[in-house]
């Protein structure tokens, strides 16, 4: 009987340590955040706007593949990698009064959905 009890609280604590050591995995979605701007011949002070960012983990593997033609070892590595990536995006538009008085129409594009792709060469080793 003890024997059982003794199985069972090293299940539990091991289950316990696993679950402590896992990293948290923040999915690839849609993120808010400030940016800062500086806009020559307008503001003296930099200008703070919302928008917003994909951000996020994706599915990524690397894994040894048999390749007859790749000299000396025949072996490479074949890489498998996806980025957090913008998917759709909608035009954005604010409207300052600069020191001189002057409007002044700043544009810019929002994130409004993300997504994981296939990541280009900047990605890749």
């Amino acid at each position: 009987m003890s024997g059982i009890l003794i199985f069972l609280f090293l299940l539990v604590y091991t289950s316990s340590l696993t679950k402590s050591k896992t990293p948290t995995i923040h999915h690839c979605q849609v993120e808010s955040y400030t940016e800062t701007i500086n806009l020559q011949n307008c503001l003296n002070t930099p200008l703070t706007i919302e928008t917003t960012r994909c951000r996020g983990q994706c599915y990524s593997e690397d894994f040894l593949v048999y390749d007859w033609q790749y000299a000396p070892t025949h072996y490479r590595h074949k890489h498998h990698r996806q980025c957090c990536s913008p998917k759709h995006t909608k035009p954005h538009e604010i409207q300052i009064i600069c020191e001189n008085k002057n409007p002044r129409t700043i544009q810019y594009r929002i994130v409004t959905q993300c997504e994981c792709k296939l990541c280009n060469d900047r990605c890749m080793e």
